[in-house]
């Protein structure tokens, strides 16, 4: 990136109540306004019609999604993008407008993902943004590693992504269910490298970005350690290509949560500005 653009984005970036996605009805529309398959994940959106998928270049980032409801379209506020055509909703093996609720996670209500596309390019990061999203509410790590469930559905959405795009980043954000299941930072840790395994042999092999997150809706200070996040930390290893992500807890505290638990529409342009300073620095690292 030359030096004025990225003196423009970071300062973008850091300036107050930067909007690029359109906001819309935080209230969810009725049920009968969506197809779910039997995983809970929104297939089908009434009236939503695919659109033209664009050929990928070195300008096209093509982010594949995963992790529990915050990384689902559970969201306070719903949003599309203001950017038709350069930014795209791939689900099984069609793209769509980027608008809450996305094609492929669960939840009737609003994401982080589209704002995110915008801001990507808006600043002038990429020309193009595709996002595959496969967040499932309320689910433990154990059934993404190798051999659960989820595991075998997001292999499914890596193998039908495939065919037309190489992924660019991994971003995962899901800690929330071990936290209160009490699973120890050794299992967390090992399940996770089991995920990370299965898409390596998957021939994805772009960087994986891991958010800190394990807090929704318990009494109490929030703090910033525990064996979840001790393990997500731990996790990081450039070497492996494994890159720190948003540390929620704090970022996005029980006031920017409309249930203590589920980021409001603040709380999703945090942490969608956080992923943008994310892979804004990898971008410039990796040039």
């Amino acid at each position: 990136m030359r030096t004025a653009n990225k003196a423009l984005a970071l300062a973008l970036v850091a300036a107050a109540g930067v909007t690029i996605a359109h906001a819309a009805d935080p209230v969810p529309a009725p049920s009968s306004e969506y197809r779910k398959d039997e995983l809970g994940r929104i297939v089908e959106v009434a009236g939503r019609k695919a659109t033209k998928c664009p050929k990928q270049t070195d300008r096209t980032a093509v982010l594949l999604i995963a992790g529990q409801s915050n990384s689902a379209n559970h969201g306070g506020m719903r949003f599309s993008s203001k950017h038709s055509g350069k930014t795209v909703n791939y689900f099984a093996g069609h793209c769509y407008p980027v608008a809450s609720p996305l094609l492929g996670a669960t939840g009737m209500r609003g994401e982080s993902w589209s704002p995110l596309a915008d801001r990507l390019i808006e600043l002038g990061l990429y020309d193009r943004v595709v996002i595959a999203t496969t967040g499932i509410g309320g689910t433990k790590i154990g059934r993404w590693q190798e051999g659960g469930d989820l595991n075998r559905m997001l292999l499914g959405v890596v193998g039908d992504l495939r065919s037309r795009y190489r992924v660019t980043h991994f971003l995962w954000h899901q800690g929330e269910r071990d936290f209160a299941l009490k699973t120890s930072s050794t299992d967390y840790a090992a399940s996770f490298t089991s995920l990370v395994a299965t898409l390596r042999a998957a021939k994805v092999d772009a960087p994986v970005f891991i958010s800190v997150a394990s807090r929704c809706g318990q009494p109490g200070d929030w703090k910033d350690e525990d064996a979840i996040t001790t393990a997500q930390r731990g996790l990081v290893d450039p070497a492996k290509g494994i890159f720190l992500g948003p540390e929620t807890n704090l970022l996005v505290p029980p006031g920017d949560r409309y249930d203590r638990c589920h980021f409001d529409g603040p709380g999703q342009r945090a942490f969608a500005d956080a992923w943008l300073r994310i892979l804004t620095a990898y971008a410039d690292r990796a040039r």
